[in-house]
């Protein structure tokens, strides 16, 4: 399938950042991977690492990718895309079977240049080769993450939905799609 040309266009004044790389994540980013979560939010490294050595052994195209973003050899931000298929016999508000944007984080030193918008960008179009719809949620509250995926022209579908394994009790969280 093409990229919505539109994705690209509304995105056109992203701030550029010389040697910028955004690529899949292999095993050897586990370690740079887990320290920016352990930056974010705290815990122990050793714990981040084991989990970030498990999802990359499944790094599996047809259900999850992590992409890296990497400036010189220096793993600066990551953001994922995972397959959710809804489990047998769901609740009618249970969210649509596809492919979900499932965070980005970005090293404090270098957040508000572009990284995330670049992560997100890449990861649509990657999605826009496999599927015609994206989806994402945020808590109500997290304007952030709102207003990152709002260039690309995600709209707002509900706020009563079941995503499992997600606390997003109704009117807490937001379920968002797109056209690709």
């Amino acid at each position: 399938m093409e990229c919505n040309e539109s994705i690209g266009k509304k995105v056109q004044n992203m701030a550029s950042i010389k040697d910028l790389v955004i690529r899949k994540a292999d095993m050897k980013d586990a370690k740079q991977l887990s320290e920016i979560r352990l930056e974010r939010e705290g815990g122990e490294l050793e714990s981040h690492l084991a989990k970030f050595k498990k999802e990359l052994s499944k790094n599996d195209e047809d259900k999850l990718l992590l992409f890296v973003a990497e400036i010189g050899n220096n793993i600066v931000g990551f953001g994922r895309a995972r397959y959710f298929t809804p489990p047998p016999d769901p609740p009618v508000n249970i969210a649509p079977e596809g492919w979900y944007l499932m965070g980005v984080i970005v090293r404090k030193a270098f957040r508000r240049k572009g990284i995330a918008k670049a992560l997100t960008l890449r990861r649509l179009k990657w999605l826009s080769e496999r599927a015609s719809k994206a989806y994402y949620f945020t808590i109500v509250g997290n304007q952030a993450s709102i207003d990152l995926h709002k260039p690309f022209g995600f709209v707002e579908i509900t706020r009563d939905f079941i995503y499992p394994g997600i606390a997003t009790e109704s009117g807490r969280g937001i379920l968002f799609g797109i056209d690709l």
